[in-house]
């Protein structure tokens, strides 16, 4: 595949992995492909119709790249477990990383990287942008949370290398995120530029080992932060368009050898501070093989514009994209694309129809429930939008009673009601749902537990979230609001055994907690 001759276009359009709108090959794609060569594709939830529409969307994908570019697309999507999988429906769907990490089953990960990657590449899928590798010890970090395997970096490392084995396994492409490190940062780099300001002995031992560690097992893609680390570059530029982490760190003195992926450039972060343009060129300049444009037509035709003016007028040589284009092809080439290249639905409908059991994602913790009457289930939800019912109807179907659904900030007159519902009762369920951030939730699980001490919490989000709560409330986390944890909450609600650790600790203005349930 290597041997293949290119135009200027055609390089730069292999640097370049591109979102569109649509569960159809659309007139966007079209373009981006026929007109400018663009030769890798993002999928997104917004494109996933059924089995058959994916795969017959792919397929058509797939002959429009060998066509106009004569090379086949990397075709990524974020499939990491938990709340971050773009291919729900019809799906094997796994936990997120820190319900994976708590559980610490072994080789979970390595099954769950395996599995994912069957699934992926039966669809036409040969890249996932996961794992996680970033050591989440911030609790008030808004965006990587339960998307990491905890605040351990030894822990982080070892379940993330061994999903990484696995993914690649099947034959997909792994790519660790977000290097050099999302973890200890309070800000989304959706929305603004965090900075991480630690000296380099600190991030040496947390937030690159399990970068370290993961190129030592083969990984074979990173995902850069769009993250200011003056220990790296004295420039304070992000790591994603910092010569000094791209090339002087992660190539020459981790010795990675494989694709460098920017996270999508039009994330505020960098767009807001340095424009489509710039961020595309300067990203070229520090390192990077890849730029993620997710969404938008118009940035994702400026960036191949600006690339090609930047070669044209010397600002970038020819001879560096040479190097990352040569550098995708051996890719394309190591995980044979040309190969199987289009979806088979026979095998595909076997694997839906047969998909593998999956029981990892039990709450863990120690056996101190058992709900003997009907409890009552209180359940705050966000009016009308992401939360419906589901905890509050599992509750009463597991278990009976009365389930009561209310807004994620009640007001007083509510509470005093709820309050009235729930004295004198043997048992009630509180699902707290990013109670931090909703403190009416808190106010009313407080009112509730002063007129009944019969209260269980349970974290149907963040475990973050206890350090809300007193020391002596009995907790359980789920980690993730979904059908998965829900009927594993269930279980332990029941009477059931729960084994694990939560992998973060929990601090506390007294002491450090870790008495809620993985």
């Amino acid at each position: 595949m290597n041997k293949i001759q290119l135009t200027l276009e055609q390089k730069v359009g292999q640097m370049i992995m591109a979102g569109f709108p649509s569960t159809k090959q659309d007139a966007h794609i079209e373009k981006l492909i026929r007109e400018y060569n663009i030769g890798n594709i993002d999928l997104f939830s917004r494109n996933i119709g059924s089995v058959k529409e994916l795969a017959d969307l792919l397929g058509k994908i797939q002959s429009e790249m060998v066509k106009y570019n004569k090379i086949p697309a990397f075709i990524g999507t974020d499939q990491e477990g938990g709340s971050v999988s773009r291919i729900r429906d019809q799906a094997v769907l796994f936990p997120c990383n820190m319900a994976f990490a708590a559980a610490d089953i072994p080789h979970s990960t390595w099954r769950q990287g395996a599995i994912t990657g069957d699934m992926l590449r039966m669809l036409g899928i040969n890249l996932n942008i996961a794992p996680v590798l970033d050591v989440n010890n911030n609790p008030e970090n808004p965006i990587i949370g339960t998307r990491s395997y905890g605040d351990d970096p030894e822990k982080v490392a070892r379940l993330g290398c061994a999903y990484i084995e696995g993914l690649q396994h099947s034959c997909v492409v792994a790519t660790a995120k977000h290097f050099p490190g999302h973890g200890d940062t309070n800000i989304d780099t959706h929305l603004d530029m965090p900075c991480v300001p630690y000296g380099r002995a600190r991030l040496e031992k947390i937030e690159l080992y399990p970068f370290r560690k993961a190129i030592e097992a083969g990984v074979d893609a990173m995902m850069t932060a769009h993250i200011i680390f003056p220990a790296f570059d004295r420039e304070n530029r992000p790591a994603t368009i910092s010569y000094a982490v791209l090339t002087e760190l992660l190539r020459a003195q981790l010795g990675f050898k494989g694709l460098i992926i920017t996270d999508c450039i039009e994330m505020k972060a960098v767009l807001d501070n340095y424009g489509v343009e710039k961020t595309s060129v300067e990203a070229i300049k520090a390192g990077a093989d890849m730029l993620c444009i997710s969404h938008t037509l118009d940035y994702q035709i400026r960036s191949a514009k600006a690339i090609k003016k930047a070669v044209l007028n010397g600002e970038i040589s020819e001879t560096r994209i040479d190097e990352s284009v040569e550098r995708i092809l051996q890719m394309k080439e190591k995980y044979r694309l040309t190969q199987n290249l289009y979806p088979d639905m026979q095998k595909l409908e076997r694997f839906f129809s047969e998909k593998p059991a999956v029981s990892l994602a039990a709450v863990k913790g120690r056996d101190i429930l058992s709900i003997s009457a009907e409890p009552v289930s209180v359940m705050c939800v966000e009016d009308g939008k992401t939360l419906q019912s589901p905890f509050s109807d599992a509750v009463r179907e597991k278990l009976g009673g009365e389930s009561i659904i209310i807004p994620q900030n009640p007001d007083k007159e509510l509470m005093d009601e709820i309050c009235r519902r729930c004295m004198g009762r043997d048992a009630i369920i509180f699902g707290l749902h990013y109670c931090r951030v909703n403190p009416g939730q808190v106010e009313l699980f407080n009112k509730i537990r002063h007129e009944n001490p019969n209260i269980i919490a349970v974290l149907l989000k963040s475990p973050y979230d206890i350090r809300q709560l007193s020391d002596d409330v009995t907790c359980i986390a789920a980690y993730e609001y979904s059908p998965l944890s829900i009927s594993s909450v269930m279980e332990v609600l029941a009477g059931g055994p729960a084994y694990g650790r939560l992998p973060v600790s929990i601090y506390c203005e007294k002491a450090v907690r870790n008495k809620t349930m993985g």
